[in-house]
Order: C-alpha cells, then structure tokens, then sequence
C-alpha cells in the first residue's frame, strides 16, 4: 500500500537526519504525485479517500540567475550546512544591492523543489511591527490568528502552527534589527525548525545568533561585465566602440549587482554610441545621474543610512543626525577608492568632536573603533589595509555617491589624484557649505584677492597639495566660524596673518610642511584644542601659544630644526592629552610632571635613570599613559614618524654598560611592548645578560638592535652554580617582530626555534659575520618540549626512511635576509611555516639551502606540494644563478617553488 509506503520513507528520514530529505526527495515527490493520480481517479467515488500532504510547501520565486562563482560557491556552502543537524540558523549578510536576496531566493527555490517541508518566505523590511509580522507567517502558514491583541497569545498560536509542521525552513529577508524570535513563534525551538536570515549587518546575525554566518560580496570584474551584459541581452547588439563604453559603464557601478542591473537595464536596445558615450558622461560625473540610478540604487542604499542607530542624535547645520551618520558622512570627503587608515580617521572623528563628550583620548579612540566596526557591519563601508597592513577601510564608489547626494549643497568635495589644478571658483564656494575638501589634487595657487562667503563653513581641508605654496590674506576673511583647517603635506612656506583672525578654530593642522617655518600669532585662537606642527621647519613655538589654555594636542615630533622651548611653557595648558616633542628638545620632566592629564607622550630624555623618573611619575597619576621614548643625548639617528602612540616604545641610543652607573641601573618600565637598541655597547657581549631591564619581559613584541658592534648574540642558556638553567625563553615568547641590522661580531642569535614560537616577522641585515639564524634547540629543551605536550615547536617524522626535526614556527610570515655574506644556515633543523608568505633573500652567497616544509599530500601515491601560504619569494635578477645552485632535500621542490619566484 502507498500508506506503507509513506511511512516506511517517515522511519527512513527520522534515522537519517535533517539532510536526508534532501537524497530522498525524488522518492518522495514519486509517491507525491502517485497520491495526485489517486486523488483524480477518487473524482468517481462517492468520497476522499486520502489526505496525505499536511500543509503548505510554498511556491517558487520569481528570480535572477546567478552570476559569478562566489554566488555558486554560498549556494553550495548553504546547502552543504543543511546536511549538519547542528546548524539550525543561517545569517547571510551584506551590504545593500549586492545580492542577498536573489542568493536566499535560489535556495527558496531549491527547498521547494528538492523536499517537501513547508517553507516560510517573510520580508521583514516591509513589516513595521510584531504583529503585522506574525500575520505575515501565519499568512504563509496558510492558518488565520485571532484578533487577539497579545502577542504572547499570538506567537503561542504560530508555535502551534509550526509545531505541527514536523519539518520546516523559514527566511526571514531584509531583517534590521534584533527580532524577538519567541513573538515569531520560537521557530528554533520546534523540532526540525530550521531559519535563515538576509541583513545588511554582521551585529544582526550575532544577536539572532546565526550558527553559520556568511557575507555575499561584490562581483569580480569579469562577473560584473558578464552581468551587464546578460541584463543587456541578445537584442542589444554590440559594436566594439559601443563595447569598450558598456565595460567603462560597467566598472563605475564597481561590482555592485543592482547598480550593474539598473544602468544595464536603461541602456537595453540602445544602439547609437553617441548615447552611450552621453550616458557614460553622466554617470561619471554623478553616479546617481540616471533617473532609474536615483529610483533604485539611492533608495536601497540610503535605507542602510537612514536606519542607523537611531541614539546619540545631534543637530548639524539645521539637520538632524546620529553620531553614527556624521562619522559616515565624514569619509564622504575622502578621494574614491581611497583606503582610510583607521587610525588617521578615528583622529578626524575626534578632531571634528563626532566622537560624543568622552573625557580621555583612549575612551574617544575606542568609541571611534566601535563606530568604525559598526558601519562595516552593516557594509557601508568595507575592511581592507594598505601596502604596510595597516587597518583602512574604504567606501564603495555608489555608496559614496549616496553619501555626497546627501550633503549636497552641504558639502563641496572635489578630491582626488591630482585632478584639480586650481581652486574652484568663487561663486562655487556658497554661504550654506558646511565642510569643503579639495584634498589630493594638485592645486599650485590660490588667486590673490579671492574671499569665498563663506560664513557657515566648519571644515576645510586643503591637504596634500604638495604645491601649493602660497595663501593670500583675503583668503580666510569671510569664514567667521571656520573650526577646522588641514594644510598638512602641502607645499606653503608661510601663512596669511589673517589667519590669526579666526577666533573660532579648535584644529590647526600643519603636519609635514616641510617649507613652513613662521606661523602667525595665534593667541586669539582660544577656542584651539589641536595644533600640529610635526615635520615643519619652524625653529620656535609660534607666539601668542602660551595663551591656548584649552589646548589638549601638541604635536611637534619631527620638527627638527627646533631646539627648545620657553621654561614652563607646558604648564599653561592644564587639559594636555598628547604631547610630541623633538628629538634634539631633551623632554622638560619637571613639567611634564604636572601635567595630570597627559595620555601619550613622545621625546626623548639623556639618561635611563630620567626614563625610569618618567615611568615613576606617570605610574602615580590615575591616567595611563603610552609612551615613544628616546634614551640617550640627541643624534644623527632619527626616529620615524610617530602619529600615534597607542603602545609602549623605548629606544636606547649609544648607552655604554661598560660605565659602572648604566650598568647597574635597572628600568622600572613595566609591559614594554617595543624595544629597540642603537648603537650600544655590552661588557660581556650577549643582550640578555647585559641589560636586565624589565619586570615584565613578556611584553616585549618588537625587537630590534641596530649597529651594536658590540653584541656577539641576543641570548644563550647558560647554567648557574646551582645548576639551574636561565629560562631566557620567556624573553621572547611574545615576540613578533625580531629585527637586527649592522651587529658586525653577530654569529648567530643564540635564540632556538623553541623561543621564537609567536614570530611573524624575521629581519636581518648587514651582519657580517653571521652564519646562523635559529639555533636548533637544545636536547634539554626538545624534552622539555616534548613533555610539556609542545610537540608543534618540535616535530620529529620519520619520511622516506630519513628520520627529521621539524621546528615549527606557527606564526611566521615573513622572512628578511640582506647582505649576509657568511651566512650558511638558516636552521640545521627544517622549519615548519605553515602561515609563511613571503621570503626575501640578497646578498647570502654562502647560503645553500633554504629548509622549509613541503607538505606531503598521500592520494593514492605520496608527492609533495608548495607551502601552502607561501605567495612570493624575492631574489635580486643578478643573483638568479645563485638560486639556481640551492639544495633540496626532493627534486620537485625547485620546481613547486619556480612559480613563486620574483626577480627583482
């Protein structure tokens, strides 16, 4: 009987799990419509004889095809997650346009197809309230609620609903907020409830709490032009002049599925290149040009600003906005495609005071964190880093196109890549213009008479307008309550005096002008909080300075042509949060002594007894303070450039422990987190044993020693009378940076594999006499290892009948080699780096071999692949040969290696 049927596929799907309705889904759909056969056929008789399908599968949607193979790649990750019973909730996230919905229709549409659960479809964005969304379920349900006014009553009713339903998938689409599941019905707490979510943001699939989270991206290149011009279609015939346009128009709408589809979709049959070329034109000049771009995409995006989080609202300039808004609309100002380091933008958050009332620097920093992460959660911006890995974001060409669309007449920005040769004109610069930013071009001068009207204006930035070199005094006349002003990096070797006349201004930013040596008086400047004047030429603090009683920035690092400061001049700024000071300027300790407030401070004093009288003096005040210090009289050496100091630095210059009083002094610094040593000198030669310095050497994560002639190795186990080892391990099991430059009597490190197990980064050059790197580690230590259970420091294996040790070095990324003319051995030991990306290797003509790990890859016959991370290796083009001579342990490794190489 087709009864027993049914219930014998019941019994097999219950043993099997969730996933198994999936493989028996065509059985199933058999005796399905074996059922529909009976039930015409049953027309002739008097009555039903069977009722077999309980409730409502759902119908198919309507929907695009997939492009691109991440799209393929999310549908197979999202129906391999169904197979796992443990995965009850999906979240599927991204930002707005870029394809969520369209991917969760396709499994929709899959569920449907392939079992025979009921499936819910709610589009929760157009459902303004619990209730309407409960009647949205249980219309999909296909059962009616009362008109019962509690919700509790109601989600008990749906809970019914489902609970009857063995088995059920509901898609909750375009959800903003954190929805109270339990009103929904608890549809996780039904057996064999299955949810999935589509959000614009990270924060809504955790507080869901989404098992599996997965972000749908952009479209490659070739995606997207594959997209436009299947939205085109076959009718739309293209000549290769009109093809070369459609692929421009395509890049602007920068991999964005709905933009790519709205622009496709107006340029449909068109034929005349002329057209084309127009339509390009204007979508360059503003992506939101079109009238179906305006309708469509502006609306989609702007619905992610404008259901920001509503707290913290503020009026700017007669508008109204959440602190999470401005900071959006701030990074509005930069160039496109600009990667913004995080750092540098949470400094303009707090410059501009969108950043709340936060007493200290480190509270403002961490809200401007937050509020970064926020605003990648919900994808109107995007994580990326820049060519030194530092943290950036950036924003999306159509979102920031939505972004100026809503400042406009607000704003002027015109930036960018050296486009603009000179200033807008003047007609261009309104009364109603609030923030201007004309950053990045090539702006040469600024006309001599010019007076922009603009008494509204808060913000300008003129930076990186590396030849401009000249202001006039009509310039700032007419912008009265001007409050931020950003002449970094540009080429101006003085400043009008009327400058001095904009009693408004809290920032005054003059970073690297390397012509500026005389700056105004800016004693009328009360209201100024930030001044920076780091690598100007200026030989003096400018006059008028001391009356800047609220100042809380001086930054002044860099500035080496000054040689001084006024006797108690720190002292007229009480509220100082962050202080810079020259090198050649030996730090006033006395004064900064006093300064309560003081957050982070970066100079230089002459000796390790004034450091550890610094370290004493801040250790007594409630603020924590970071610190970028220079120990030592003032030399040739120069620091970089410091702009923030969020960590711990100490450089020691030319400290010489052959004196008695440096030798047996101490550093009280605790929890020192970069090290650097310059040009010093040791009684006995090896770094550890010369300078016990710190309470806490665990700490450490950078260290680097540079031209110490004097230092024969970093460390070396050695025994006392007791017979106790030293455990010099714990000096750099933190350690991620190791770098060590022109140590003339190195021969090797003396640092083993086992102590190095946190390093990411290894350095080392012009080293003359070194012919080791890592030293294999001791027995003593290798048992240590081995019974402490740290067998991925140390890795024996027997392979082809050859007994190895493999050191692992867990963490490593990168490798630095230069200029080491003796040098034979990297490690006797082959080292494990299964994270390596780059190794960099010149002028080691001794070195013949190179031991890394080839993984071995066992199917069906043993062969060996690349390291798996490994992206380049960096040779010099005259030193092929060289290369060519290495030794390998298989003769299959040159070759696996021969892609990855790079010439330089």
């Amino acid at each position: 009987m087709i009864e027993d049927e049914f219930l014998e596929l019941e019994n097999q799907v219950q043993s099997q799990g969730y996933f198994s309705r999936v493989r028996t889904g065509d059985r199933e759909a058999k005796l399905n419509q074996r059922v529909v056969e009976l039930l015409d056929r049953s027309q002739n008789f008097g009555e039903l004889l069977l009722d077999v399908v309980d409730g409502k599968r759902g119908q198919e949607l309507l929907t695009k095809r997939l492009i691109g193979k991440a799209f393929e790649k999310n549908v197979e990750i999202i129906w391999e997650r169904l197979a796992n019973d443990e995965v009850k909730s999906i979240g599927v996230y991204g930002m707005g346009g870029v394809g969520k919905t369209t991917l969760t229709k396709h499994i929709h549409n899959k569920l449907v197809r392939e079992m025979q659960d009921s499936v819910v479809w709610v589009t929760v964005s157009h459902v303004r309230n619990i209730s309407k969304l409960q009647d949205e379920i249980a219309r999909s349900l296909d059962i009616l609620l009362s008109d019962e006014d509690s919700e509790d009553k109601r989600a008990s009713s749906l809970y019914g609903a489902l609970s009857q339903r063995r088995n059920f998938f509901m898609i909750l689409d375009d959800v903003w907020g954190n929805i109270d599941l339990e009103k929904l019905g608890d549809p996780l707490g039904v057996e064999g409830g299955r949810l999935m979510i589509t959000t614009r943001s990270l924060e809504v699939c955790r507080r869901i709490g989404c098992r599996e989270v997965i972000e749908v991206k952009i479209l490659s290149e070739d995606e997207a032009w594959e997209l436009f011009r299947e939205t085109l279609g076959q009718e739309t015939a293209l000549s290769h002049p009109i093809q070369h346009v459609a692929k421009s128009m395509a890049e602007v709408c920068d991999g964005l599925p709905l933009g790519i589809i709205t622009v496709a979709g107006g340029m449909r049959g068109e034929t005349d290149v002329r057209v084309w070329r127009d339509a390009l034109v204007e979508l360059k000049e503003s992506v939101m040009g079109q009238h179906e771009m305006e309708d469509k995409v502006f609306k989609v995006l702007k619905y992610s600003f404008d259901r920001l989080d509503p707290g913290h609202i503020r009026q700017e300039k007669s508008t109204w906005y959440t602190e999470l808004q401005l900071c959006f609309l701030y990074c509005s100002l930069y160039p496109e495609d600009y990667r913004i380091e995080r750092k540098e933008l949470i400094g303009r958050f707090i410059l501009e005071e969108l950043v709340g009332q936060r007493k200290r620097v480190k509270e403002q920093v961490d809200k401007g964190h937050s509020i970064l992460n926020k605003l990648v959660n919900v994808c109107l911006l995007e994580r990326t880093c820049d060519y030194e890995d530092e943290d950036c974001v950036k924003m999306h060409d159509l979102v920031r196109a939505m972004a100026l669309r809503i400042t406009e007449g607000k704003s002027m920005v015109k930036v960018g890549y050296k486009s603009l040769k000179r200033i807008p004109n003047e007609r261009k610069w309104t009364n109603d213009l609030d923030k201007v930013s004309l950053m990045r071009n090539n702006i040469v001068e600024i006309p001599d008479g010019i007076s922009p009207n603009c008494a509204n204006m808060s913000t300008l930035r003129l930076d990186w307008n590396q030849n401009l070199q000249v202001i006039p005094e009509s310039f700032f006349s007419r912008m009265d309550n001007l409050s931020t002003l950003d002449l970094s990096h540009t080429g101006i070797n003085e400043l009008p005096n009327s400058l001095s006349g904009l009693e408004t201004m809290k920032a005054l930013i003059l970073e690297g002008c390397s012509n500026l040596v005389n700056v105004p008086y800016l004693g009328k400047m009360k209201a100024l909080k930030q001044l920076d004047l780091s690598w100007t030429r200026i030989r003096e603090l400018p006059p008028g300075v001391e009356k800047l009683v609220n100042l809380k920035w001086l930054l002044m690092g860099g500035a080496f042509e000054m040689e001084m400061l006024p006797k108690g001049i720190l002292l007229n700024f009480p509220y100082l949060q962050r202080l810079h000071i020259p090198d050649k300027i030996e730090a006033p300790l006395d004064e900064l002594e006093r300064l309560d407030e003081l957050e982070e401070f970066s100079g230089r004093v002459k000796s390790r007894c004034d450091f550890n009288r610094f370290i004493q003096s801040q250790q007594r005040k409630e603020v924590g303070v970071f610190y970028s210090i220079f120990v030592g009289k003032q030399a040739a050496y120069k620091t970089t450039n410091v702009k923030w100091v969020d960590y711990t630095k100490v450089v020691l210059y030319k400290i010489d422990l052959n004196k008695e009083e440096e030798r047996s002094m101490t550093m009280l610094a605790r929890d020192i987190q970069h090290l650097e040593f310059v040009c010093c000198e040791c009684v006995s030669g090896c770094l550890v044993d010369d300078f016990p310095l710190l309470d806490n050497p665990k700490s450490i994560q950078t260290l680097e020693i540079k031209w110490c002639e004097g230092i024969e190795c970093i460390t070396r186990n050695h025994e006392h009378a007791i017979g106790d080892v030293v455990p010099s391990q714990a000096i750099f099991s933190y350690l991620k940076k190791l770098s060590v430059v022109g140590c003339n009597k190195m021969k090797k490190l003396g640092v083993s594999a086992s102590q190095l197990s946190n390093l990411e980064q290894l350095s080392i050059e012009n080293c003359v006499e070194i012919e080791e790197i890592v030293t294999r580690s001791s027995e003593k230590e290798e048992e240590e290892d081995e019974e402490e259970g740290h067998m991925n420091n140390i890795v024996p294996s027997i392979l082809n009948g050859r007994s190895h040790i493999y050191h692992s070095f867990p963490k490593l990324k990168k490798i630095w080699l230069y200029k080491l003319p003796k040098l034979k051995s990297i490690c006797k030991a082959t080292i494990k780096c299964i994270n390596i990306e780059e190794i960099t290797l010149r002028g080691c003509p001794l070195l013949n071999e190179v031991p890394l790990y080839f993984p071995v890859v066992d199917d069906g016959q043993t062969y060996y692949s690349a390291p798996p991370s490994l992206r380049e290796i960096n040779i010099l083009q005259r030193e092929k040969e060289w290369w060519e001579s290495m030794v390998w342990e298989h003769p299959s490794h040159t070759l696996l290696l021969q892609p990855l190489l790079r010439f330089r």
